[in-house]
């Protein structure tokens, strides 16, 4: 799906953690306290504070679509989910892109996550 706005990228995961599982509210509790971070981050994004805020934009990216993939796993709490994603989510990309976690990736900004 190619989204051009924020509102087109949110949308998604909207949908998406509003059609699934009974007990949303933890979930949809960190979804927009994710959500609250990257817009003030995109709108305090500078040339001063680029290599800082855009890793961290990443990062929300990589927490959001963990949200998305993690939320079928019924074995887990939301709490629990939510702690895979905060212990996992600076490793997402980089296993997305068929790294094995102790392999040195290539110098890209999708793998300098904060």
């Amino acid at each position: 799906m190619l989204f051009t706005t924020m509102e087109e990228y949110i949308a998604y995961f909207q949908q998406s953690i509003d059609a699934d599982r009974g007990d949303l509210e933890e979930l949809q509790d960190y979804f927009y306290a994710q959500l609250g971070r990257l817009d003030h981050l995109i709108k305090t994004i500078s040339r001063e504070n680029f290599w800082v805020n855009f890793p961290e934009i990443l990062g929300i990216d990589a927490k959001l679509t963990m949200l998305l993939d993690c939320r079928a796993f019924q074995d887990f709490s939301n709490q629990e989910l939510i702690e895979i994603i905060e212990k996992d989510y600076r490793s997402y990309f980089k296993e997305m892109c068929g790294y094995d976690l102790r392999t040195e990736t290539k110098h890209s900004m999708v793998f300098n996550i904060l």
